[in-house]
């Protein structure tokens, strides 16, 4: 590189593709074949619902406008799926932690829909490590793997957890007790409703088609989406004593309906 040259950086939105692994191959018509660096879930003995759980929650997020990055099921040798997801950072490199007050304070509008979110999908799991944030370019979140029917072991575990947890406010976050704005909650609040039952139940279907869930935990994780996206304001008002630097609580309680 010639002295005082700035490095080109090629990329599409806060996903780079140059470097590290990644390579355009050019054909006619301006189509070619993108290569990029990804990270691919599987299930564990310890978290056999990992790849349901990542995939069901991450294209609800998606769907709802949250900053997730784009992912998909991979059929793998040998049989059965894996969730894979591109990498969030700056050319292939994963963001350091976030620092959660400057995060808040610079980032008020996805710090609120980040909390609504993961009331919506009982997220248990959520901490500096698993919100990408590259300073004024954008925001990425990942690993959901802790959601939904969260630590279950078995489909008799996760028709237990779902059914116990379908009214119960996830208070495991690193972000209220550092969030001073909660007016971009409304909005959020109606993001999340907005997602219709025939997405909630593609998608659903979709796990149970991969035969990562079976029926009845098909059935039963639809019915507690459905019923929890009705409920997230509510999560937040019995969370209320987290949000500890809000000196204006001005939260509109009323709940909304899911999407038809």
């Amino acid at each position: 590189m010639a002295p005082g040259a700035q490095e080109r950086k090629y990329g599409v939105g806060y996903f780079d593709v140059a470097h590290h692994g990644a390579r355009i191959e050019t054909s006619s018509g301006g189509v070619g074949y993108l290569r990029l660096n990804a990270y691919a879930r599987k299930n564990t003995p310890e978290r056999p619902f990992g790849v349901a759980n990542d995939f069901v929650a991450s294209s609800l997020g998606v769907a709802a406008g949250l900053p997730i990055a784009p992912g998909a099921l991979i059929g793998v040798y040998g049989g059965g799926y894996n969730y894979a997801s591109l990498a969030f950072g700056d050319r292939g490199d994963k963001p350091p932690p976030i620092i959660p007050p400057r995060f808040c304070a610079e980032r008020p509008w996805e710090a609120c829909g980040i909390i609504a979110f993961d009331q919506w999908i009982y997220n248990t799991d959520r901490h500096d490590e698993n919100i990408g944030h590259l300073p004024g370019v954008s925001v990425g979140l990942f690993d959901h793997d802790l959601s939904l029917m969260n630590h279950a072991q078995s489909p008799e575990d996760a028709l237990s957890l779902l059914a116990e947890c379908q009214d119960r406010a996830s208070k495991s976050h690193c972000l209220p007790a550092h969030l001073t704005d909660v007016s971009h909650f409304g909005e959020w609040f109606e993001r999340i409703s907005a997602v219709t039952r025939r997405e909630i139940r593609r998608v659903t279907a979709t796990a149970y088609s991969a035969e990562l869930i079976t029926a009845d935990v098909r059935d039963a994780l639809t019915a507690f989406i459905e019923h929890r996206q009705t409920r997230v304001s509510s999560f937040i008002e019995q969370t209320r004593e987290q949000y500890k630097s809000v000196s204006s609580w001005t939260l509109d309680l009323k709940e909304v309906d899911g999407g038809s």
